[in-house]
């Protein structure tokens, strides 16, 4: 397969040879005896280079999971004798990448040095398509109202507050001013994470459930760095869980609004797949990140 995949990843003979130490005749000749094997096709040969024809492009998602399973064996392998690193492979939306996170990582790094904890942001949706895919082992994630596939299964991980953020000196937090209701936060900018996550769903929820439309954000960014960074600085409003800010609210940077309606409970899940073991490494990290969850301070 790593032929087909070089080929199928450069679409060149000559490129791929080079890439995989073969010469060209004998990548080809391996080409042509999978081909023969199959029974069909798999590339389109012309004088630019190799295309995927139909059958190679339907074999193409297989061969790259029977890659990283076969990466993921020899990892394991090498665990069990001494001479890997160990890796652990975890998705997360960048809304859970709170102190629990962090604390888990350090734990385990503490106990195994030579570990590498591969860490991968995205959406809830990349993230679960990552994790089919067999490029990660687990994913924090939101509670969805959807249902997940059927190859994954998702274990409940610990509830937080979510709710509207503002710079500590935004006119919605002036002294002696009533809280904040919905219809007051329309005056103002804002800045979102992308849609496809339950922050961005709770966003929209909060304004609903009070009959308004809600507000079209004037910034979008995947980076908490960014939103904090930018509402602190400005008059724009934003929506995050409250682990994520603590630290900026205990540093007099940011503050939460607390009107009626403008906190919600959300519920933070891990998902892997249902089938098959985590990996030695994997699993001593999901161990540390229960330890965490379990010792953080409540909302």
């Amino acid at each position: 397969m790593a032929s087909f995949l070089a080929i199928a990843r450069l679409g060149s003979i000559g490129k791929a040879a080079d890439a995989l130490g073969l010469s060209q005749p004998a990548l080809s000749r391996k080409i042509a005896g999978l081909e023969k094997k199959l029974g069909v096709p798999l590339f389109a040969r012309h004088a630019g280079g190799m295309e995927l024809t139909v059958y190679g492009r339907s074999l193409l998602p297989r061969a790259e999971t029977i890659a990283l399973e076969a990466e993921r064996a020899r990892d394991e392998i090498d665990q069990l004798r001494g001479a890997g690193r160990g890796l652990a492979r975890i998705g997360v939306v960048p809304s859970a990448t709170t102190t629990v996170l962090s604390f888990a990582v350090n734990r385990l790094v503490s106990q195994s040095p030579a570990c590498l904890i591969h860490i991968r942001e995205g959406t809830g949706e990349q993230l679960l398509q990552a994790l089919g895919r067999g490029e990660v082992d687990l994913v924090v994630s939101g509670r969805r109202d959807e249902p997940i596939d059927a190859g994954l299964v998702a274990t409940p991980f610990y509830d937080d507050d979510v709710g509207v953020v503002a710079s500590a000196t935004h006119p919605l937090l002036a002294e002696g001013r009533p809280p904040a209701d919905v219809s007051d936060l329309l005056a103002f900018p804002w800045a979102m994470p992308p849609k496809g996550n339950i922050v961005t769903s709770g966003f929209r929820d909060m304004f609903l459930r009070h009959g308004v439309e809600p507000p079209r954000p004037s910034a979008e960014t995947s980076s908490i760095h960014v939103l904090t960074t930018l509402v602190a600085a400005t008059s724009f409003l934003t929506v995050l869980p409250h682990d994520v800010v603590r630290r900026e609210v205990d540093a007099g940077r940011l503050n939460y609004l607390a009107g009626p309606g403008l906190v919600w409970r959300r519920s933070l899940v891990i998902i892997r797949r249902r089938s098959g073991s985590l990996p030695p490494v994997t699993a001593i990290f999901l161990d540390e990140l229960r330890r965490a969850a379990a010792m953080r301070l409540p909302p």
